[in-house]
C-alpha cells in the first residue's frame, strides 16, 4: 500500500506533464507493470485509471473557474491533439468539455 500512495504522491505533482505510467515507475524504481499488478492483486484501480481521473478532475476546475477555451486547457494538460483531450475526457465523463462546462457553470 506505501507503494501505491507514494504513486500517488508523484501523480499529484506530474500529473500535468507525464502522462505514461513508465515515468512513475522509473521515479519510483520498480520494474515495469509492477503497479498495475500490485493494484490487481489489491482490488484497487489500475495505476492509468488514477492518473485519468487525476487529469479529469483537473480538466473539470479548469474548465469551470477559468475562461480558457478547451483547446488552450488541452494544451495546458499537455495533450497535443486538443481533439483527443476532448475525446478522454468525453469518454470519462460522458459529456464533451464544452458541454460539461455548459452544464455546470
Amino acid at each position: 500500500m506505501e507503494l501505491l500512495e507514494k504513486f500517488k504522491a508523484l501523480v499529484d505533482k506530474h500529473f500535468i506533464e507525464e502522462h505514461n505510467i513508465s515515468f512513475y515507475e522509473r521515479q519510483m524504481k520498480i520494474k515495469p507493470k509492477y503497479l498495475s499488478k500490485l493494484s490487481k492483486k489489491l482490488n484497487l484501480a489500475p495505476p492509468c485509471q488514477i492518473l485519468l481521473q487525476k487529469q479529469i478532475d483537473h480538466s473539470q476546475h479548469l474548465l469551470l473557474d477559468t475562461e480558457k477555451t478547451v483547446k488552450e486547457i488541452a494544451y495546458e494538460m499537455n495533450f497535443q491533439d486538443p481533439y483527443y483531450f476532448s475525446r478522454v475526457f468525453k469518454n470519462k465523463t460522458g459529456v464533451s468539455p464544452t458541454k460539461y462546462r455548459e452544464i455546470n457553470k
